[in-house]
């Protein structure tokens, strides 16, 4: 294992990677669902889509079954780093990968059993096929979060670009293969399969040629004993609180939704909260990159300084992409969805983009919360956070519709506020040198980016808006390239 060295230029370089291969993410997922969703529905019907989606929204709700494993590793293997200590950093992966290993093999042994008892297909009204391929998601759901958790090495190294490398490239492949399965009359159960499969070989392969084989950490194992799988899953209980609050603020939410307003509400409310995951997502996505590269550093200076570039990298996406949102949304709705959003009032663009800003400022301040031992404070904020949105979809829903939730929703995350302080402090700097100062460089690109957002919307131009679109492209390079030079 080598030695620690975090150069700021190679940082730097990592969180231009970072935000291009979430990027391309974001718009393969967004792909596949405009490219394939028809074909789906054309050859599957409305049931088997159904089934499929379920399959696939299973890999965003069973994140609760990282019971903050996952983190808790990352942290420990940045540790060993700071220390040169090889046999712990081998360890650590021993730890995290058996307790996680253990959850996922009683997950599918809950799941199976549900299916062999066809259970799954009674409560969910499922065709006969529904059972097995439900038992047959959770399980390659555990196996492909098991092949993250192999490639964390990468990730307490500072190459967190590498992961999203990989994933993303499953997600691009998935596209034509999905398609020409769907095309050949493949069953639903066979495309889920191979979806997964899209998704986990590139991250094996990773592991192979990531140069990961050679740290033969497995000779690490003899070590390990049923003391330390249990201390790994206590240990990972404040980590595993951020989870929960993010299951919180999106799935539950949703079903609160649907309780309160019915499941059409509900469901214009997922496509809405899917937009602002523009801002709260992948504007945010640089934010990942502070675990690693402030449990790297022992100086305050030093952390100061990786957390304003990963801060200003979030700033230039989020703030142009609140514009976005607010400008542009309804314009959009009424291309996509005139039916389902006509009766939508005009300002909830603004609230959308309210809450996906606040989703950001909460990953950032959780993900820096991690990496200098603040995780416990962050975990609590980021609980109450989630309670304060859900009180927000019980009563401001019923009284100012999903406006009133969006605004809300947004506003909660100054529950975040204390610890965002103390992070101040981790940094020996005032709040608002941390959190405020940066915004000022941003005002410039913003106004611009604004004044052309602003002018498409007003005249209700789609070609407008394509160029303001472009404008607004070439104003986040350009604020890129600043930030490298000044940074």
């Amino acid at each position: 294992m080598e030695t620690v060295a975090s150069p700021s230029r190679s940082y730097r370089w990592e969180l231009f990677l970072n935000q291009v291969w979430q990027g391309l993410n974001f718009f393969s997922k967004a792909a596949f669902l405009v490219l394939l969703a028809p074909l789906m529905l054309k050859i599957w019907g409305p049931v088997g889509y159904g089934m499929f989606a379920l399959a696939s929204s299973l890999l965003v709700s069973l994140a609760i079954l990282d019971c903050g494993v996952r983190s808790l590793t990352r942290l420990r293997l940045c540790n060993a780093r700071v220390a040169n200590d090889t046999k712990d950093f081998n360890f650590a992966i021993c730890e995290g990968l058996t307790a996680f290993a253990l959850i996922t093999f009683l997950a599918f042994a809950i799941a199976a059993g549900l299916a062999a008892a066809r259970l799954w297909s009674y409560w969910l009204q499922l065709p006969p096929e529904g059972d097995f391929l439900i038992a047959m998601t959770v399980g390659l759901i555990g196996i492909f979060m098991l092949s993250l958790l192999l490639l964390e090495p990468l990730a307490a190294e500072g190459r967190i670009s590498a992961l999203k490398m990989a994933n993303t490239v499953g997600a691009v492949a998935a596209i034509p293969v999905i398609g020409l399965v769907v095309w050949f009359g493949g069953s639903v159960t066979l495309a889920v399969f191979v979806y997964f499969l899209c998704l986990i070989l590139p991250n094996f392969v990773l592991f192979v040629t990531g140069d990961l084989l050679h740290a033969k950490f497995w000779q690490e194992w003899p070590r390990l004993t049923l003391h330390h799988v249990l201390s790994t899953l206590h240990s990972g209980g404040w980590f595993y609180a951020t989870t929960l609050a993010y299951v919180a603020k999106t799935h539950v939410l949703t079903f609160l939704v649907s309780a309160i307003g019915g499941p059409a509400a509900a469901g214009i409310f997922y496509i809405l909260l899917r937009i602002t995951e523009i801002v709260g997502g992948l504007g945010a996505t640089s934010s990942e990159t502070s675990q690693a590269s402030l449990a790297n550093e022992s100086t305050a200076t030093k952390r100061g300084e990786n957390f304003r570039h990963a801060y200003t990298y979030t700033l230039i996406f989020c703030l142009h992409g609140v514009l976005v949102i607010g400008f542009l949304t309804r314009m959009i709705l009424e291309i996509w969805l005139p039916k389902e959003t006509t009766g939508l009032p005009w300002e909830i663009s603004w609230a959308m983009a309210l809450y996906g800003l606040g989703v950001a400022f909460s990953k950032t301040v959780v993900s820096a919360s991690m990496g200098t031992g603040l995780v416990k404070e962050a975990a609590i904020g980021n609980l109450i956070e989630a309670a304060l949105v859900l009180a927000c979809g019980l009563v401001l829903q019923p009284l100012l519709g999903l406006t009133g939730l969006f605004v809300g929703g947004g506003l909660a995350s100054l529950a975040l506020l204390p610890t965002a302080f103390h992070l101040s402090k981790n940094f020996t700097q005032h709040f608002s040198e941390t959190w405020l100062r940066p915004i000022g460089a941003q005002l410039l690109p913003l106004l611009l980016s604004g004044a052309s957002l602003g002018m498409a919307a007003y005249f209700h131009s789609f070609i407008l808006a394509a160029i303001a679109l472009g404008f607004v492209g070439l104003l986040v390079i350009a604020s890129i390239r600043r930030s490298h030079a000044t940074n």
